[in-house]
């Protein structure tokens, strides 16, 4: 008889909400739990959410710890935060009962510059229990990181890498169009930008830290801009009704470069913006050979999250344990299909 692997969730919002709708459709998957702290969502049967498409029994519940000790669970994953701060007690407090970790929070997906000794910490404690904790997504996590890191495996020779990821942020979820400044005066933006009010993308760093792990390229610093306007040239309707006039923001660039004395050695360019254009995810390798992939039409960052998830989930529970990153565990795929041992 074909095994599920036991998976329980913490987290709904709007990134979680999408995640836990494939989860439920995984036949090799068994959400066992999921558990929020929003009051309104406590005692909700999941199935209640509007983005959730399939019945479950599954009840909201506050209680994390009510989850763990119910049965053994293979797996957790975490949906709350960007900054590992914030996510570190949670991952403490799952891997203590001996529980795999896999995590959204974008600070994750390369903490070892930025929070070295919580890194060294979660290391500890996760080869400690004998288990795994990563962090993913599908940007940092896979386009912008780990699949440049692939792509340079025929290169002789690599001199420079720029990744491009190019978006039309009116087909994503509401939360996503006003993180990045939809509907702003180009004023409110800056402030906004300025308090962290709003954010733009987070992990620009974090995936080119991975990069220059990976490959042992040697540079003298990391650059992340400021995230820069843009603008609209017409007053437009959101997808979520509300109008925006004219020369107000519809979206924005965020760039971070690697440098080594004065080149830019690896650039990645993250543009979001709504708006008819075209829309791709693009790699340039400046080597030997020199090499060019393009996605066109690019890939939805919601879709391609919540896959990037559920599609690791056996990946994780097989890997070895320690806090590890996208580089270090086996080959990301599609693993639907995979039950298990």
């Amino acid at each position: 008889m074909k095994k599920k692997f036991n998976v329980i969730q913490v987290g709904l919002g709007p990134m979680g909400r999408i995640i836990a709708n494939l989860l439920l459709t995984r036949k090799n998957i068994n959400l066992i739990g999921v558990n929020d702290i929003d009051p309104k969502l406590i005692g909700k049967k999941l199935s209640e959410l509007p983005e959730i498409d399939y019945e479950t029994d599954i009840t909201i519940d506050s209680d994390l710890e009510k989850f763990l000790d119910k049965k053994k669970i293979d797996l957790a994953v975490i949906a709350t935060s960007s900054l590992l701060k914030k996510v570190a007690p949670l991952i403490n407090k799952i891997v203590k009962f001996g529980c795999n970790v896999i995590s959204i929070c974008e600070e994750l997906s390369y903490p070892y510059q930025d929070h070295p000794e919580l890194s060294k910490e979660l290391d500890k404690l996760a080869k400690s229990k004998n288990v795994t904790i990563v962090g993913t997504g599908i940007n940092p996590g896979y386009l912008m990181d780990l699949l440049p890191i692939i792509i340079t495996a025929p290169c002789q020779k690599v001199s420079s890498i720029r990744v491009t990821r190019m978006m039309n942020s009116a087909k994503r979820r509401v939360s996503f169009q006003k993180k990045i400044g939809t509907g702003l005066s180009v004023d409110q933006f800056h402030k906004k930008i300025s308090s962290k009010e709003i954010t733009g993308h987070v992990g620009l760093t974090q995936s080119i830290q991975m990069i220059v792990a990976a490959l042992g390229i040697d540079y003298d610093d990391i650059v992340e801009l400021p995230p820069k306007e843009i603008v609209t040239e017409i007053e437009f309707t959101t997808s979520y009704g509300e109008k925006v006039p004219k020369d107000y923001v519809c979206g924005l660039q965020s760039k971070a470069f690697a440098k080594k004395g004065e080149k830019e050695i690896i650039i990645l360019d993250f543009v979001a913006y709504a708006g008819d254009h075209e829309e791709y995810d693009s790699i340039e390798i400046e080597g030997t050979p020199n090499l060019h992939q393009k996605i066109i039409g690019g890939v939805h960052g919601d879709l391609g999250t919540s896959a990037m998830v559920a599609n690791l989930i056996p990946i994780v529970i097989q890997a070895k344990a320690g806090l590890l990153t996208m580089k270090d565990i086996p080959i990301p795929r599609n693993t639907e299909n995979i039950w298990k041992k």
